[in-house]
């Protein structure tokens, strides 16, 4: 496979003494470079191993982009609504109650526990799960939960010989299994869950805040 910023040779390095993916914007994109590198007998070993670390530190780069840009356009939104009651003041115009935020059926604490039991019970995984190798950290307005290689994976059609491979894929069936838990978890903790595949098979869910917690 070719692509933007892919090529060399063990004759003259090419493209791996270059910052491999360097302009490149779009995280798939560079994902796909990766693996067609990984697998390539044109790089020498040195020169793989470079170009692989190059295009990871723009996969790094552009992930570190993605957060920054999130927080501004939050801090932007911020300072707009706090500009457009300061003008209303200034005016007398009232603004509009916000309803009152819903208390959550389930206390957080029995949220997470719930959550890390019905997951380990209700996944089927090769390995094997405890309670202690979850990760739960708080992040202000939710609670991440995390945990690595829960569910059952493998290495994409593209790097299937590879071994430590970053980005293996969740088996639909895994998938499938975590969906259902997390659905039966928000109903009975009244709070809306949701979660994600990340890098190196960890599964994270964030579980919103809610009045009393």
């Amino acid at each position: 496979m070719g692509g933007r910023g892919s090529g060399g040779s063990k004759n003259g390095g090419g493209a791996a003494s270059k910052n491999i993916g360097e302009g490149i914007t779009d995280k798939d994109e560079l994902i796909r470079l990766y693996n067609s590198i990984s697998g390539n007998p044109a790089y020498t070993t040195e020169e793989r191993v470079r170009a692989m670390e190059s295009i990871k530190k723009r996969i790094d780069e552009l992930d570190a982009k993605k957060a920054a840009d999130l927080k501004q356009k939050r801090l932007d939104a911020l300072a707009k609504a706090r500009a457009k009651r300061a003008e209303n003041l200034k005016n007398g115009v009232k603004t509009e109650k916000k309803p009152r935020a819903k208390k959550a059926k389930m206390s957080m604490d029995s949220t997470v526990s719930n959550l890390k039991d019905e997951l380990i019970n209700k996944v089927s995984t090769d390995g094997y799960i405890r309670r202690s190798d979850f990760r739960v950290e708080d992040y202000g307005d939710f609670i991440n939960v995390s945990v690595r290689s829960l569910g059952k994976w493998k290495n994409p059609s593209d790097a299937r010989d590879e071994e430590d491979y970053d980005w293996q894929v969740l088996h639909k069936s895994s998938r499938s299994q975590i969906d259902k838990v997390v659905k039966r978890i928000s109903r009975q903790s009244g709070r809306k869950l949701s979660w994600s595949q990340e890098e190196k098979n960890w599964i994270g869910v964030d579980i919103p805040k809610m009045k009393g917690d």
